[in-house]
């Protein structure tokens, strides 16, 4: 197992077959990394007769301690494989544990990636998480024919508006979509864990990756967003990442809209797929389920992956933070939010 500098990380991410989500490249891991200073990226990889193993993640210290854990970044992670091989996957896992506990890294936790079912290359203990929604882009010419009833009536309500939208670089606008997007966050009573800061999005700007698409009123003017939408688009594959609407967008169906036009221009591009993902819980009638829902009926299976490296940490850990793991013993990473 070794650890690579980015321009290693860079290289072999693109030597894996596509779809490559956004998330899961090197570049969007150190951005990531920007949320919290306590984050510090690392890019592992193993290789064996011609066929390589990669995991990006995060390393974190323990308060108090001189104990790692290790995280996915925001949104999903886990392992890339260029091999189905169980004796490879098994040869790369036991060198991957073995460095992490070298590293003094006493437990991970993933989030593994719908799209590419990537917890066949993961070792460790794999839970069923929730339904997602992803929109196949090569089942139709149209990307509207597998909308629910639901949608299309927004949709044309949104073309009486009539709407606009276009797509514009982050970068120039890193500054206005934060605050749009944290206003949005706050209007809805979202936990402040959220509400990113202005860095955090420039940092996402300077990785490439990052897309701004934006809803407006057809003769209104363009700084007034009804909708915006943070999107990744890796190869084969766009992602829906962040977004936002406001009072006066919801009752033209803007969000909706958006998301439709997004994913007509990700088709038009060449992209695979356009990834919603799921609910804010595991209910099956959660409210952004729903909304997602009406944009595809093909669903997928999001998973987590859990390891303990060292176990007599790990119960030392128990101790220290008594009290969170009372309150969340259901969670590998119980002491801090990840």
């Amino acid at each position: 197992m070794r650890r690579l500098d980015m321009g290693e990380a860079v290289a072999l991410h693109e030597r894996f077959a596509a779809p490559r989500p956004g998330t899961l490249h090197p570049l969007y891991v150190k951005a990531d990394a920007r949320r919290d200073a306590a984050l510090q990226p690392a890019y592992l990889a193993y290789a064996a007769q011609g066929e390589h193993w990669m995991h990006a993640l995060h390393l974190t210290r323990v308060p108090g301690t001189d104990w790692l854990d290790a995280s996915s970044p925001y949104g999903y992670g886990g392992p890339l494989s260029t091999s189905d091989d169980p004796g490879f996957i098994e040869k790369a896992w036991a060198a991957y544990t073995q460095w992490m506990r070298e590293q003094r890294v006493v437990v991970e936790y993933v989030r593994l990636h719908p799209v590419l079912a990537n917890e066949r290359f993961y070792g460790g203990t794999v839970e069923a998480n929730r339904e997602v929604v992803l929109i196949d882009l090569t089942a139709h010419d149209a990307v509207e024919a597998g909308y629910a009833p639901r949608l299309r009536t927004t949709l044309k309500k949104a073309a009486r508006a009539p709407l606009a939208y276009r797509e514009e670089p982050l970068a120039p606008l890193a500054a206005a979509f934060g605050s749009y997007y944290r206003a949005a966050m706050q209007a809805i009573g979202a936990d402040p864990f959220y509400l990113f800061d202005d860095a955090y999005f420039a940092q996402l700007a300077g990785t490439g990756l990052a897309t701004l698409g934006i809803c407006t009123l057809e003769q209104g003017d363009a700084n007034d967003w009804l909708a915006a939408c943070l999107l990744l688009d890796g190869a084969g594959l766009r992602e829906y990442h962040l977004a936002g609407t406001n009072a006066q967008g919801r009752p033209w169906g803007a969000s909706s809209f958006a998301l439709d036009q997004a994913a007509r221009v990700a088709q038009r591009r060449g992209a695979r797929g356009f990834y919603l993902g799921g609910g804010t819980d595991r209910r099956p009638d959660n409210p952004l389920l729903f909304f997602k829902s009406a944009f595809s009926s093909e669903r997928l299976t999001y998973r987590t992956g859990a390891t303990v490296f060292d176990d007599a940490a790990y119960e030392e850990l128990k101790q220290l933070f008594a009290q969170a793991w009372q309150a969340h013993p259901e969670r590998p990473i119980f002491y801090r939010k990840v």
